[in-house]
């Protein structure tokens, strides 16, 4: 199997699981180019967050590996629900997912290989896979974060924050854009040692999802694939 195959699928490990957001005020006015202000700003998201049981998203998802000389783009829905549950599911390339059903990390990739699926039980403490519990659970206590500027997002006005992490991550570095109007994280970046980054970018944010098929976060690997567990 392809070298390619095997970095897109561990820089696909990312994403996922538990999610703990929070209720919370805006920043809606141009903050200092301090690390203060731009801590303020993170944490006004996470407060935001915490306390929300359910949210769905659209999503766009660039994955750029300059190693193996790899461009990819993805589109797509995801949902998070409490305590632990995660889809992202691909409609192009279509039945791509990343998904966690409360007990195991399913990730999927039938664009990459239609008869293999990987099988990751939970750990303990699985936040470091889900982009917004990482970025938003306890931001002081894990990043140096920086304001780089304002920035624009599918025509939402954003801050644009740089993350270095404290402790150690399976990254080097992430930038987050977050709405100037409402605390909504719109767009994540990460950034890997070995030059991988990975964008997502996120529109019609729901937090109030009614529609969530009941399998959603449910998922049985098709007839005659291989199940490779963590």
């Amino acid at each position: 199997m392809s070298s390619s195959y095997w970095l897109v699928i561990r820089v696909c490990l990312f994403l996922t699981l538990a999610f703990t957001p929070r209720n919370g005020g805006a920043q809606n006015t141009a903050p200092e180019r301090d690390e203060v202000a731009a801590m303020k700003i993170l944490e006004s998201a996470a407060l935001h967050y915490r306390g929300i049981d359910a949210l769905c998203a659209d999503f766009t998802q660039h994955l750029l590996v300059p190693l193996l000389g790899e461009d990819r783009t993805g589109i797509g829905r995801l949902c998070q629900a409490q305590p632990n549950r995660f889809a992202m599911r691909f409609s192009d390339p279509k039945g791509d997912l990343v998904l966690v059903d409360g007990s195991f990390v399913w990730l999927y990739y039938p664009s990459l290989d239609p008869k293999q699926v990987f099988k990751i039980p939970m750990v303990e403490n699985g936040g470091h896979y889900d982009f917004h519990r990482e970025f938003l659970d306890q931001p002081a206590l894990k990043y140096q974060v920086t304001y780089e500027h304002e920035d624009k997002v599918a025509g939402q006005a954003t801050h644009r924050l740089r993350l270095i992490p404290l402790v150690p991550a399976q990254y080097e570095a992430a930038v987050v854009w977050i709405d100037r109007a409402q605390p909504l994280l719109r767009q994540i970046r990460i950034e890997e040692e070995n030059g991988s980054v990975r964008t997502i970018t996120m529109d019609r944010i729901d937090f109030s999802p009614n529609a969530m098929p009941e399998d959603w976060f449910t998922f049985t690997p098709p007839e005659g694939a291989h199940v490779i567990s963590g």
